[in-house]
This record gives structure tokens, sequence and C-alpha cells, in this order.
């Protein structure tokens, strides 16, 4: 058993044990060994002026660490635990600047510098994963990799202008730099040992296997996976965790498995390897990924947590919903298989037994027949809270809806299908008076209700016009049918 948090950062190890364990990465950087280049503005894993970048044995490529950036605010050290770090400081080589930095010191990218160093991070993290992949460098690209790092006083111009004249070739890639053996073969003998440590206040268990947490697990445990919710509620003061497993050292809790016609997802798996994994087979449900968060809360977030958050607003759920996803949960007692949409029992309340955690997700890859049709609107495209989401399926019959499921998301207290309008719809043609006819049942069976992100009357308008939404696209799309839009 061991009782301290091994990591390494900028190639220097460090073992953190007591308290000083559930003390956010930017604080510990910042305070306790004097790395402040790493800035804190919002607190809250939007802003990315924390951007760091992290890798582990769970994020290896031909036998070198693949490093991912994060938001360090919201991470706490205990998550870290055999993890490499690097940040600002160790971008820079020994003898000269990195070529990422070079570039925005020659394009002008930093006025007031602040949000710089997160700058920095992410693009060196972005050279990397291209070199690795061996892929060209584009304004597409840096700006995928970029949304999660906002500027609001240089502009982002001279950032983009600096990614386009980042010359790769010139690049050392931090994989190499860092890769040591030594540290890879300490962190394989130490995932060998649970960890658990015990101060006045917490008491935190990173078991190795499903068994080991069961030994740890009651009705007081919080498992927490990503934190990139939690930390924000910790970092507010509005939670305060006192019995916490993380299931970050079981190997295979972090697999995204395609086992025939399925995905299975474990509890670990974060959002980047599922769209990764499902990017060709499941469309739809990747674009929404991919506008939902930053690539530093992908790389740190999880499907399960975003299921276990039990959001009314969760980008996640809708599809899982209407995909007849399945979730394993799993106890002493053995696991038992439930439907997604049968999962939720109300607001934040679950079908969820005391003892019992969300083991997998099953999610099918639809049939050819199958239309999907996904949609998120928000005040923003990309990192927004969603006002309401939608999740469709139907398969034809000719021009006849032989079946349709249909998922909402920010129009009641949890997510929820609408079965009396799929009722209604199933059997008829699939044409735009009978989605309208359909318009009356969707509100009976929705409660919208008004707060920043708009009032219920604003919502129920948007829940009507996507369903409409739904079927003019997949008319166009699918039937070859001219649909004169009028909303």
């Amino acid at each position: 058993m061991r009782e301290s948090v091994c990591f390494y950062i900028n190639g220097k190890k460090h073992e953190v044990a007591g308290e000083h364990a559930f003390l956010n990465l930017s604080d510990y950087l910042r305070y306790h060994v004097s790395l402040p280049g790493t800035k804190v503005v919002c607190a809250e894993g939007d802003c990315g002026a924390c951007t760091v970048l992290i890798s582990s044995l769970h994020n290896m490529s031909d036998g070198k660490l693949r490093y991912r950036s994060i938001n360090s605010c919201i991470s706490q050290l205990f998550q870290l635990d055999l993890h490499s770090i690097i940040t600002v400081e160790g971008i820079e080589e020994e003898d000269k600047l990195h070529e990422v930095q070079s570039s925005m010191q020659k394009n002008h990218g930093a006025q007031c510098g602040y949000c710089t160093p997160g700058f920095i991070c992410a693009m060196a993290g972005m050279t990397d994963n291209l070199i690795q992949e061996n892929q060209k460098l584009d304004e597409k690209k840096s700006k995928n990799y970029l949304t999660g790092n906002l500027c609001r006083c240089t502009g982002y111009d001279p950032i983009l202008k600096a990614c386009e004249e980042i010359n790769l070739s010139k690049i050392k890639p931090l994989y190499e730099r860092y890769h040591n053996e030594s540290m890879l073969e300490e962190f394989q003998s130490l995932s060998k040992k649970p960890l658990k440590i015990n101060t006045d206040s917490k008491d935190l268990f990173l078991p190795i296997d499903e068994e080991q947490a069961f030994s740890f697990f009651d009705e007081k445990s919080k498992i927490t996976s990503g934190a990139t919710d939690l930390g924000v509620l910790i970092n507010k003061g509005k939670l305060e965790q006192q019995k916490i497993i993380s299931f970050n050292n079981i190997q295979n809790f972090h697999d995204v498995s395609k086992i025939k016609n399925e995905f299975h997802i474990g509890p670990r798996a974060t959002w980047s390897s599922i769209e990764n994994a499902i990017e060709t087979d499941l469309p739809e449900y990747t674009g929404i990924i991919r506008i939902f968060a930053s690539p530093q809360i992908k790389n740190q977030g999880t499907l399960v947590g975003n299921i276990a958050n039990a959001s009314p607003i969760g980008d996640g759920i809708p599809y899982l919903m209407v995909n007849n996803s399945t979730l394993e949960l799993s106890s002493k007692g053995g696991s038992r298989i439930i439907p997604v949409s049968d999962f939720y029992k109300g607001y934040k309340k679950l079908d969820l037994n005391t003892g019992e955690f969300i083991k997998k997700v099953i999610l099918p890859i639809p049939q050819a027949n199958e239309w999907t049709k996904l949609y998120k609107v928000s005040l923003r495209r990309d990192l927004d809270i969603s006002a309401v989401t939608f999740a469709g399926v139907v398969e034809l019959k000719g021009t006849q809806i032989k079946s349709i499921r249909i998922a909402f998301g920010g129009v009641g207290p949890i997510v929820l299908r609408v079965p009396k309008t799929e009722d209604f719809l199933t059997g008829k043609e699939f044409n735009r008076e009978n989605i309208f006819k359909a318009h009356t049942i969707l509100e009976s069976e929705i409660t919208p209700m008004s707060d920043l992100r708009g009032s219920k009357e604003f919502r129920m308008t948007v829940a009507r016009n996507l369903l409409l939404k739904f079927h003019d696209e997949l008319a166009t799309e699918k039937l070859s049918q001219k649909v004169e839009v009028t909303l």
C-alpha cells in the first residue's frame, strides 16, 4: 500500500502525501514548488490560462508518452498520480526557445501575458501530437487545439499567425525530450500498488482493480473521475469531498473497445479517447463531442462522469437515450445492465444502489437503415453550456416511420425521451404535416423553465423547431425531397 502520490514535473520527481494530495495542481505549482508561470484566471477550467501538459502509462504511442493539455486549476494532485507533467517552464529547450515560443515572440502573440503560458502549452502539445501522427499544421487544426484558450487583449490574429509560421521540422518533441525509461519503469512498479491517504478531514483510495474498490466503497464514498465539474464546485467552496475513490490506476477502466457492433466504454475513458475511437462509426455523436468542450476538458473529463453527474443539459446523454445504449452497473453482489433511458428517476436521482458504480457504457453502432441527427443550441457554438439539446433516430419503411426515438435536454429536470410524441409519429408518413401535428403532443411532454440561458417560451419554441429541423434535414439528405423551410 502506498501513502503518497507520485508524479514528475518537467522531468523531476515529486511525492506528495497528506492534505497536500488534495491541492489543485495550479496551486501546487505556484505556491509550493516555485513554478509560477502557470496562471489562474477563472478557476473554472474555461479560460485556459492554467493549461499544462500531462501524460501517463494510459497515454502511450510507440513506447513514448503522448502529452495532452488539461486545466491545472481544476485538477487535484491525486488525479495525477503516476503522471508526467510539463509546465510552461519546461517547454523551453536547454539552449533555445521552443519553436512555438519563438513564433509567438516574432508575431507579437502576447500583450499582458496572462493567457500566454496556457497558449504556449496548448500549442506545444499540438505540435507534439501532429509530429507523432505525421500530420501537417493548418489553420483549422490550430483553431481546434486552441478552442480552450481565451485572450482578452492581444486578439487571436497574431496567435494564429504564430501557429501558421511554426516549423514542425525544427521541433524536438516533448515526448522525446522527456522520455525517461527509469520513470516509466517506476510508474509500472507503483501502478501495482494501491494508494491510500488518510487525513483528519479526508480519506482517499486509488485501487488497482475492481475488487479493491469494493473494499472501500460505502454510502459515504464519492467517485472522482475527471472532476471537470467537481473541480469547479470545490474551487468555489460549494463542495467538500470527504471520502474519495479514484479509478485512475485501474488499467482496463480507461479502455474504449469495439466489440462486434458495440463500443464498450470504461469509466475512466476520456472524451478525447472516445472521440478518436468512434469517429468512423458514429459521426453524428463525434460532431457533438467536438463542439461541446475544449481539448483541455475532453482530455480530462469522462462520459461516465457526464452520465453520473445527471445534468438535465448534459450534452453526452440525449444520444445515449435514443441509441438504446446501456449501462453495466457493478457492485459486490455482481453486475446488472440497464438502459440509459431508465437510469434517471428525477433531478439528480439515479437508479444506482449503495455500493454500486457505472462500470461500463455499451454504445451500439447504428444499423444502416437508422438515421440520426443531434443538435445543440447555445449562445456560442463551441464550449458553451447548452440551452436545449436534441437527439433523434428514425427508421423508415419507404416514407413511413417504422420506428422513431427522440430525446431532449434542457426542457425538464432530466434529459428525457418523449414517448407520446414517438408513439404518435410511429406508422405515419415522415412529412412536415405530421411533424407539425406532433408539436402539440411534444408541448405536453416537456416542462422547460426560464433561466439565464433562455426563457421557458424560448426553449419550447426551440424544441419544436429542432423536431422540425430533424425532419427537414433528413428528408433533404436521405429522401432527396425538396423541403421549404418556414419556421
